[in-house]
């Protein structure tokens, strides 16, 4: 019987022969991401029992942060036909992640993602404080991608513990207006057609499952066009459904 790795490789060989624009190819998309590392799962449950931490100390907090860090690094690891892995200073910022491929499966990847092929890098940010992103912080981002990755980067994305500023929360309303990061993301997007995502402690928890980071970030690049004022459904939802209740009820018992 085919191994797990042979069947994920069997299943990239024949996306291959698809055309990328055919929308019959989307039904691969999960195979793009898969769990390799089996430090994830572990990891993981690491960072969950200090999200459960009601006052961490500061060397609890600063090995929250490099576990975050790890973890970004192993997930992005998972995406197909990636090739470039950096971490560093450079001459001006500190970068915690740029990721990179040039296989054909990272273009399959960049097609879900809406990268375009001359800006098919993501940069990741990896901030694990108990307080929500502020606007400064998701403002610096801005300025990295459109100054400093200006022409090789298209797409940013925030690994926070409780999200950013302005961004709807569990629980909440429907948002009707925007403000903070969730203002400055979309003025961002609309003058440099570049995106900024975040992902908060629940999106993380997801990511020991196969598929689950591109499905988590094309629900959010998609909500950037749609702000639909809730937060990001799990993707244990497998479809999405935002409807008024006389549509909703066509749906019950079908999904």
């Amino acid at each position: 019987m085919p191994s797990q790795e042979e069947l994920v490789q069997s299943a990239l060989d024949t996306l291959a022969l698809l055309n990328r624009d055919d929308p019959a190819s989307d039904k691969l998309a999960p195979f793009l991401y898969t769990v390799k590392d089996p430090r994830l799962s572990k990891y993981l449950e690491k960072l969950k029992d200090f999200t459960q931490l009601e006052n961490p100390t500061l060397p609890q907090s600063k090995q929250a942060g490099e576990l975050l860090e790890q973890i970004v690094c192993l997930v992005f690891r998972g995406l197909q036909g990636a090739t470039s892995f950096k971490s560093f200073q450079s001459a001006g910022p500190q970068y915690d992640f740029l990721i990179s491929g040039d296989q054909l499966a990272w273009l399959y990847v960049c097609n879900q993602l809406y990268l375009k092929e001359n800006q098919r890098g993501i940069v990741v940010e990896a901030k694990a404080t108990k307080d929500r992103l502020p606007d400064k912080q998701f403002a610096r981002l801005c300025s990295i991608l459109e100054l400093n990755l200006s022409s090789t980067v298209g797409l940013g994305v925030f690994f926070t513990l409780n999200g950013a500023a302005g961004f709807p929360q569990s629980g909440d309303t429907r948002q009707r207006a925007i403000s903070d990061c969730r203002l400055r993301q979309v003025i961002f997007h609309a003058k440099t057609q570049k995106r900024i995502v975040v992902l908060d402690k629940n999106d993380i928890f997801e990511l020991g499952k196969n598929g689950s980071l591109i499905q988590i970030l094309v629900r959010k690049i998609r909500d950037l066009d749609e702000l639909s004022g809730l937060p990001t459904p799990s993707v244990e939802q497998r479809e999405e459904i935002d409807l008024p209740d006389h549509l909703k009820q066509l749906y019950e018992g079908i999904i």
